[in-house]
């Protein structure tokens, strides 16, 4: 299945810098999107959040994989395992890790997988879904049923995670794989970007700008909403 992509990332209206981060690579037996949001300590995260992507990255270009979901979770293990060893050797054991969210083109599959609250969007036809469920304490909340999707979007523990990359637990990532259709489009982001605009404010603006021009326009909504965190973008129109 043929795209069009393009990313963004910016460092946002209040943060000193950017712990954001995204990549993605393009071969013969399919392509692979990474983007990620990290935190803590200022050096560890900066390694953690190009360590994460750049072994993704690293571990998709030595060949097509024989069975995807087993390579997504080797990957995010391997990545986890890292980042846990590195925070406990070399930064004192100090707060730092990331949350992920990784598609994986194959054919006329789209398989994607997280850890965390970094999410993907999926929009067909006049529709927008949300295809990952936050791994945090208010999601946590909503699914027992004491806290409406609203009220979470302002909750003073919105940011608490549950799981994340840089664990001494195992990364067990969520998985799911649907078929893509032309004219499909996927968003990957950041809290950066859901935290501060809504989701059919984020469905107008893909469905009405260019994929070249989407994450960019994601970037100014946003700020234009006082977002105040690092803000980060994948666009990918099927066509």
């Amino acid at each position: 299945m043929k795209y069009n992509y393009s990313g963004k990332t910016d460092i946002g209206l209040e943060r000193e810098i950017n712990q954001d981060n995204f990549g993605m690579v393009d071969l013969d037996w399919g392509s692979i999107f990474i983007l990620l949001d990290g935190f803590g300590h200022k050096d560890g995260v900066k390694f953690a959040s190009h360590y994460a992507v750049d072994t993704f990255i690293k571990n998709f270009s030595k060949g097509e994989p024989k069975d995807i979901k087993e390579f997504l979770d080797i990957s995010f293990e391997e990545i986890n395992e890292y980042i846990y060893f590195k925070k406990v050797s070399k930064y004192d054991n100090a707060m730092m890790g990331c949350t992920i969210v990784v598609v994986l083109l194959s054919g006329e599959k789209a398989h994607v997988v997280h850890i965390g609250d970094s999410l993907a969007y999926f929009v067909r036809d006049d529709h927008i879904q949300k295809l990952t469920k936050d791994h945090s304490y208010v999601q946590l909340l909503i699914d027992k049923g004491d806290l409406t999707p609203e009220k979470a979007m302002f909750h003073g523990k919105r940011h608490v995670l549950r799981k994340c990359l840089g664990s001494r637990m195992k990364a067990k990532p969520d998985y799911l794989n649907m078929t893509i259709m032309s004219k499909d489009i996927f968003l990957l982001c950041c809290d950066g970007v859901w935290g501060f605009a809504s989701k059919q404010q984020i469905k107008k603006t893909l469905l009405n700008n260019a994929p070249s021009e989407a994450p960019v326009k994601l970037i100014d909504l946003v700020k234009d909403n006082a977002g105040s965190d690092n803000i980060t973008a994948q666009v990918i129109n099927f066509t």
